[in-house]
């Protein structure tokens, strides 16, 4: 089940979008910046500057893991959040049984659309 998948995915209220337009525009220009690093970075590269996050990992082990990301080309380019990406990871979920039904990529409310 390699690809895209949007796991960095963020729920708000339809009113904390409306009441937070500024603050989510900075969040998603954030989480962009997030994955152009990891785009034009080293597998070690991005292993270092996520190290922390990982107390009880080696830096060999973590640059291994984000080799494996990379290969399964699992990180987006951008934060657009494509239908096949949405609908991808619903199958993933259902797969291990986390899902039992799956939501229209149409009833979702994307960028504070």
């Amino acid at each position: 089940m390699g690809g895209v998948v949007p796991y960095t995915t963020y729920f708000a209220r339809n009113s904390y979008l409306s009441d937070h337009k500024n603050l989510i525009t900075s969040f998603t220009k954030a989480i962009q910046k997030g994955l152009d690093f990891v785009h034009t970075s080293s597998d070690e590269e991005v292993a270092k500057a996520i190290l922390p996050q990982f107390p009880d990992t080696s830096l060999t082990d973590l640059t291994e893991v984000v080799k494996r990301y990379r290969s399964a080309d699992t990180w987006p380019t951008t934060t657009e959040y494509k239908k096949e990406s949405f609908e991808h990871l619903q199958e993933i979920m259902q797969a291990a049984g986390e899902l039992d039904k799956t939501v229209s990529y149409e009833k979702l409310k994307y960028n504070g659309k």
